[in-house]
């Protein structure tokens, strides 16, 4: 009760604030009634109930208020409905000579939806829900994703692909966070980081494609992972436990506790995986109409990683509350290659052929603080400040071995012993400030940020001479980037009638300088830019929306790409970064149309300038191929997409299908590769006797033509099953990924050089999870908070 009268009073202060109420004016709110927060667009009907001539319908605004002006004296009935939530039918008597108070309506979620959309699917949840700005994956509870990581979650998003170690949505760039905070990696890493979070710790995963000006401009699209949260006052904790087999075994094992009162909220947890995993890649290269070199590299790699986070909230008084994030992960990597290489001559005589084998050993140490304080005042305004600190310290080494041989199969000279030693020392400081204002005429949000981050990588190349290690001066190279980032941005929305708008503008200051010291070169750039955003909803109805929305954003590299030294595979291929690269700008418009919640569509164009694009070319000796990068002039992306979503056998079959297509193309003779390239996605989830829940699902893309590139078809399938134990307090879960075993990159780069690519990582496995829940299973969740350092930790990548 006193939580219902500080919430009424509260609310009954916002309307009179925006109100002057006249004697015969009707004027209400409605509320979500366990959130708290009012609903835009909800349908408000009224009619009086002796004269059945004077009705009037309305909609609230986007604080959830809604008004009646000019009705006569008299006794009305009036009803509230909002999708999603059951239907509200109230009375009230208006009088000329009383004023009649502003008032609340409450509204419960619905147990039932409408029939086009029923939902049973409380007890069963589909692992893919759509709404106009975004389509969320569920993924707690999913039989698929026990025992799997959060990479595999993000590839079974309908459009998700992975072209070189990077995601895309439909041809765009993503930016990845983990509860609003950044997943420290690009590239290689952001892959090899997000393989290491189990995906029985994710709640859900939003994709954003178009966001609003409150993010950084970097990126496309946005992904935010969401971990498990707990929901009420008292004690828990959840014990989770693993294993799992491919051609070798794998287990994982974690713990969460979780304390909360009425002030303190303490929470921490420890997740260990242990990974041991084949990856299979062959590569088929025509030196010359002659000349052909095959490479069949195959590399084992064992991870034990270790993560871990603990956290305090703290609520000074109703309005203010502060707190302290601590999170960090050691990861242990261990890798055995074998590089098999045949250089073959017309009528496919081999001429030569080499073995190079690797033994690699990396460890990486990544800590993180963050600290915030909130505060809301005047009823509606809130401030939020984050300041963070991240570190990313990696140690690297590999030995090279390297066996030379002639067309006869004999040993042809010594065996050639390179080594590379690899120490990195990244660091982002950050602060950042965000505030919220409801005004009589909409809704403002306003923040700033400064970001400063310093990458240091030493890379020391060393080859053996007799007995003696010497340094290698064409590989070597220390080099230490610095940038800097101030940004600022404002933001508008508002609701009138049956349209919401919103529009923002960000505006974002970098400076950098890349500085070689092996090579004493120094490269600076200090550039100024405006992202404006534009997103406008009509609600023709309850049952179809309409949207339309515009962005322009930015997409910075991984400190990789920039910075300028070697990362050796063979004698015949390596990879260099550019410093002299420039960041893309990315203008985007997506239309977007919702009917009955059931079917989605969505359409999109985004003109790139400066776009990045990879690039092949020979080495100035020898049979080496160099791939790098470089910026082509523009590059244009269209996408479409339809999502239809349906309740089946009376709610215990949900499925979810989506189809599409995408059609990205670079503006330049040198990458003109482009097709359609179309896309089906489907996800299955059964319902079964004694609560049983089944999950199938499956993808499939057509050949990808963008740039050098040309990708051939993929397809997977996979299946699983969660079963409750131990009175429902404990759930065995079994799944199998990648049931048919038919994750195979398959690429063709026929532009610059001509090679044919065939990787394969191993992606079927068994899995068998264990996850027990024990205390209060109703522990109100840590707060959710977003740090300043998303940008710059999503692209932390130091190989």
């Amino acid at each position: 009760m006193k939580t219902l009268s500080i919430l009424i009073a509260f609310l009954l202060a916002g309307i009179t604030s925006f109100a002057q109420q006249k004697n015969n004016d009707l004027v209400g709110v409605v509320a979500d009634s366990l959130k708290q927060i009012g609903l835009p667009n909800a349908s408000v009907h009224i009619l009086n109930t002796t004269d059945t001539t004077h009705a009037a319908t309305t909609t609230s605004d986007a604080q959830g208020i809604f008004r009646f002006s000019n009705l006569p004296d008299g006794k009305y009935t009036y009803t509230v409905t909002f999708v999603g939530y059951e239907k509200y039918t109230g009375n009230i008597t208006l009088n000329h000579a009383t004023p009649t108070p502003p008032f609340p309506v409450f509204l419960t979620a619905a147990t039932k939806k409408l029939a086009a959309v029923t939902v049973t699917a409380a007890a069963l949840k589909p692992f893919i829900t759509q709404s106009l700005d975004k389509m969320t994956l569920n993924v707690a509870q999913s039989p698929l994703a026990a025992g799997g990581n959060a990479w595999d979650v993000l590839l079974r998003a309908p459009g998700v692909t992975e072209q070189n170690s990077n995601l895309n949505l439909q041809g765009k760039s993503i930016n990845v966070l983990i509860d609003g905070r950044p997943t420290n990696l690009s590239g290689e890493d952001l892959k090899n980081y997000l393989t290491t979070l189990p995906a029985n710790s994710i709640d859900k995963v939003e994709i954003i494609s178009n966001p609003s000006a409150k993010y950084d401009a970097q990126g496309g699209s946005v992904i935010n992972i969401k971990l498990l949260k707990n929901k009420n006052f008292g004690t828990n904790g959840t014990i989770t436990a693993g294993i799992g087999t491919g051609k070798y075994l794998k287990d994982n094992a974690g713990i969460s506790l979780n304390y909360r009162n009425k002030k303190i909220n303490l929470y921490g947890s420890y997740d260990y995986q242990y990974n041991k995993q084949y990856y299979d890649n062959v590569s088929n290269r025509m030196v010359d109409a002659n000349t052909s070199i095959v490479q069949d590299e195959y590399d084992i790699r064992k991870r034990n990683n270790h993560s871990y986070k603990a956290g305090l909230d703290y609520d000074i008084n109703k309005n203010t509350s502060f707190g302290v994030l601590l999170r960090g992960s050691t990861n242990f990597r261990d890798r055995d290659v074998t590089n098999h290489s045949v250089v073959t001559t017309a009528g496919n005589n081999t001429d030569s052929s080499s073995n190079v084998y690797t033994q690699g050993y990396a460890r990486f140490f990544n800590p993180s603080v963050n600290v915030y304080y909130k505060t809301t005042f005047d009823s509606a305004k809130e401030l939020t400040i984050n300041a963070d600190y991240f570190n990313y310290n990696k140690q690297w080494n590999d030995d090279f071995t390297t066996h030379y041989y002639d067309k006869t199969g004999m040993e042809s000279q010594q065996p050639f012993l390179l080594r590379d030693n690899s120490p990195a020392n990244n660091t982002i400081r950050s602060i950042t400030a965000d505030y919220t204002q409801p005004s009589k005429i909409g809704k403002w949000e306003a923040g700033v940020k400064t970001a400063f981050t310093t990458t240091d990588n030493n890379v020391l190349w060393e080859q053996q001479a007799g007995n003696k290690w010497t340094t290698d001066s064409t590989k070597t190279n220390h080099f230490i980037y610095k940038e800097n980032i101030n940004a600022a941005y404002i933001s508008f929305s508002k609701t009138i009638k049956k349209y919401s708008i919103q529009a923002g503008v960000r505006a974002e200051q970098t400076n950098t300088e890349g500085n070689s010291v092996t090579l004493n070169q120094t490269t600076k750039n200090s550039y100024l830019n405006v992202f404006p955003n534009l997103a406008v909803q009509y609600s023709k109805s309850a049952m179809q929306q309409f949207g339309l929305s515009y962005r322009r954003s930015i997409q910075r590299f991984g400190y990789d790409i920039v910075n300028p030294f070697i990362v050796y595979q063979s004698q015949y291929s390596y990879s260099q970064g550019n410093p002299y690269i420039q960041p893309m700008l990315m203008n985007s418009i997506e239309f977007s149309h919702s009917y009955k919640y059931q079917v989605f569509t969505k359409l999109g164009y985004t003109h790139i300038s400066d776009v990045l694009a990879p690039v092949y070319k020979q080495a100035p000796s020898g049979n080496a191929i160099i791939s790098s990068y470089d910026n082509l002039n523009s590059a244009d992306v269209y996408s479409g997409s339809v999502t239809w979503m349906k309740s089946l056998l009376k709610g215990k079959w949900i499925s979810v299908n989506t189809g599409g297509a995408f059609y990205a193309k670079y503006n330049a003779a040198s990458q003109a590769n482009a097709k359609v390239t179309g896309f089906f996605s489907t996800n299955n989830t059964f319902s079964l006797p004694h609560q049983v829940k089944a999950e199938l699902s499956g993808s499939y893309y057509s050949p990808i033509a963008s740039g050098v590139y040309l990708i051939h078809p993929m397809y997977s399938v996979n299946g699983g099953l969660s079963v409750p134990v131990m009175k429902s307090k404990g759930s065995l879960a079994f799944n199998v990924t990648d049931i048919f075993n038919t994750q195979v990159m398959k690429i063709d780069v026929t532009q610059g050089v001509n090679i044919h690519y065939n990787n394969k990582a191993e992606s079927r496995f068994v899995n068998l999870v264990f996850t027990y829940k024990f205390g209060n299973n109703k522990v109100k969740a840590s707060k959710t908070r977003k740090t300043g350092i998303e940008d710059e930790k999503g692209r932390m990548s130091t190989n």
